[in-house]
């Protein structure tokens, strides 16, 4: 067995493999970035090597760097984790080269399964179905252009080394697919070096099914059965369930035929998982991941093992640590979902900053990446935590996630807590009758709305006592009105509205509000003003979880806060709220130019390419920019017509959040 192993990952995989490391009495040391030297996986492994800058392929993909950490803290084996080098054969000949083992498949498995034209072929050869299509991996965008020509739409662009949604462009208009493509080649070279794509015919609405595997290495493989991940938006899971409850049984125990008969083909060693995608006319192979999968937690809660351990032992053996008919079937159900730092009501933007709170419901296995106080960064993949529920019941195991998930906070960064709690509330859900677009169906079908103009009143209040009791009322935070507040409770008639004067300018992306304060009045409720609706709120002492009761309007919420000057957020039981929050005066010595002809940085992050120049017309629409961060690209498009009159960026320049990007003049 090991001595010591050198975790070559970062966040919650880190911190889950370590755990394991522990228990079975080995070693554990690990690697950082720059970004990542105060991470929740630095501190708890208490042993990193720094390997360089934030920008993944400045670091966590840079093999030599990795290679020369193991070297420096005397590890006999390294273990990639998930994404990064997981599936890169470069890492694994390194290890063998250095006399390190690499706890994960031999380079030629990882060659041929961690490029997706490779894998379709060894499928191919075992008459296993695939989606056919352009099988040769190319970057060359006009060879691609040329298939998909040929191919009946829709089809799918891939990149050959991706994973988790990256790389990945579902075609269904001829006109979008040249840029498609190049968005594709793009990612796939900035999230795992490899910018090479395949295309594939697009099965509609499938289910997607996958299949665990072990292997010795020498032939010898079992399944680990299987598990359901459907729920997905751009190909990324959200929700992943095992055991699989929605085909029948002949059907589930051919894909386990095909898992297990692939990876005796290829002599596969250690973990890894074969999906398919499956429809009522057809069940086609998608792709074989080499190496732990994220959703690895919902096999170990229905079979009662730890898949890290069986990984680790098979690996050092190279003896199966588990035999098939050692593996006793599914007990119960275990249903994941993935909490991440993103904004769904703005398009699933990813949400960077400082996490100020963090606390997860009871009732659930929780692995998480980040802790309060730890930072998001826009160079990876924005994960905060995965919560796995297991119960008797499917429909048990999804109330329990349901729960847990009301119950758990997020501060400081915009998390999808509250799309997860409402996705578990859709029937189809309940009923299991999705499929790889049902989130995208249920979103096209649900129109943006701006928040609820009572949780703006009572999060305010809570904000307005926050920052008073900390004494930050000086310079532009001072609100006049307030002045002498003690003095007048003893006035007893109800709040006139005109009196109270809005003082700041609060705002989310879907909407902005004036905001004043009134005098507390003597029975504790407090008037706050937005837009022109008066509220008469009244704020609890902290409870002893560090939440609060807000009653307003006749009704009282249970909220988590957190309030700096300039910033709040709250998480209420199935909702989130962030506000920017500025004082009407500073906002007014900054006026004078037409705003809405500025176009600022959604978030922290990379410009990877800018597609105007001053000078040029552009219309409403029209795309100026694309950034990237968290390995995902968003454009930076224009609010309003006319000539573009100054850049304040440059490709491969680092902007931050509502940084100005670009001026929009009237061509008047």
């Amino acid at each position: 067995m090991f001595s010591k192993v050198l975790i070559a990952n970062r966040g919650e995989i880190a911190c889950r493999i370590a755990r394991t490391l522990r228990l079975m009495g080995i070693a554990v040391a690990t690697v950082h970035s720059t970004a990542d030297a105060h991470a929740l996986h630095v501190q708890e492994i208490g042993e990193s090597v720094w390997i360089g800058d934030g920008p993944a392929r400045q670091s966590y993909l840079h093999v030599d760097a990795v290679l020369k950490a193991a070297k420096a803290v005397g590890a006999d084996a390294i273990h990639p984790g998930f994404g990064f080098l997981s599936e890169n054969p470069l890492l694994a000949r390194g290890c063998a080269e250095l006399g390190i083992t690499f706890i994960g498949p031999m380079p030629e498995t990882l060659e041929l399964f961690g490029d997706k034209a490779m894998a379709k072929l060894a499928a191919q050869r075992l008459g296993i179905p695939t989606a056919g299509g352009l099988a040769d991996a190319t970057e060359d965008l006009q060879a691609v252009m040329d298939a998909i020509g040929d191919m009946q739409l829709p089809c799918v662009v891939k990149a050959v080394a991706g994973g988790g949604g990256k790389g990945m462009r579902v075609i269904r208009d001829a006109a979008v697919a040249r840029e498609a493509v190049e968005a594709a080649i793009r990612e796939g070279r900035s999230s795992f070096g490899d910018g090479r794509v395949i295309v594939e015919r697009y099965l509609s609405k499938p289910r997607h099914i996958e299949v665990q595997i072990l292997g010795d290495g020498a032939g010898n493989v079992v399944h680990l059965y299987d598990r359901e991940c459907s729920l997905q938006r751009r190909h990324q899971k959200v929700i992943e369930e095992a055991p699989v409850c929605s085909i029948a049984d002949e059907l589930r125990q051919q894909l386990w035929a095909h898992a297990v008969e692939l990876g005796q083909a290829a002599n596969y060693l250690g973990l890894g998982t074969v999906e398919f995608a499956v429809t009522e006319d057809a069940a086609v192979f998608l792709e074989v991941n080499p190496r732990l999968q994220v959703e690895h937690p919902v096999t170990e809660s229905v079979l009662g093992l730890d898949l890290v351990e069986l990984q680790v032992r098979t690996v050092a053996d190279r003896r199966l640590a588990v035999q098939q008919a050692q593996v006793s079937a599914p007990r119960g159900h275990a249903v994941q979902a993935r909490l991440y730092a993103e904004d769904a009501a703005q398009g699933f933007l990813p949400s960077t900053g400082r996490i100020e709170a963090f606390s997860v419901g009871p009732g659930v296995r929780a692995d998480n990446g980040v802790a309060e106080g730890c930072e998001i960064s826009p160079h990876y993949d924005p994960m905060i935590a995965k919560l796995i529920a297991y119960d008797s019941t499917r429909d048990r195991a999804l109330k329990r996630l349901h729960k847990a998930l009301e119950q758990t906070t997020v501060l400081g960064v915009t998390s999808n807590r509250a799309f997860l709690i409402g996705l578990l509330d859709m029937p189809q859900v309940a009923a299991n009758t999705v499929h790889t677009e049902t989130i995208d169906e249920w979103l096209a079908a649900h129109t943006k709305s701006r928040e609820p103009v009572t949780h703006v009143a009572a999060l305010m209040a809570v904000w307005r006592q926050v920052i008073h009791r900390a004494g930050a009322t000086s310079g532009a935070w001072s609100d006049a009105a307030l002045t002498g507040w003690r003095l007048r409770r003893g006035a007893q008639c109800a709040p006139d509205m005109a009196l109270i004067t809005p003082r700041y300018r609060v705002s989310t992306p879907s909407g902005a509000w004036q905001v004043g304060f009134g005098a507390t009045r003597p029975d504790g409720l407090w008037p706050v003003r937005v837009d022109d609706e008066l509220f008469e709120v009244e704020v609890s002492p902290l409870l002893s979880d560090g939440g609060r009761l807000v009653t307003l309007g006749g009704s009282t919420m249970r909220m988590s806060a957190k309030c700096l000057p300039g910033r709040a957020w709250a998480d209420l039981k199935n909702a989130q709220l962030a506000l920017d929050i500025q004082p009407m005066h500073a906002t007014q010595r900054g006026a004078g130019a037409d705003q809405s002809g500025v176009a600022v940085a959604p978030m922290m992050g990379l410009m990877v390419a800018i597609h105007v120049e001053v000078g040029q017309r552009v219309a409403a629409g029209d795309r100026l920019a694309t950034l990237e961060s968290m390995k995902m690209e968003m454009p930076v498009v224009a609010a309003v017509d006319g000539v573009v009159s100054w850049t304040g960026c440059s490709v491969g320049g680092k902007v931050e959040r509502n940084q100005e990007l670009f001026r929009i003049a009237d061509e008047a």
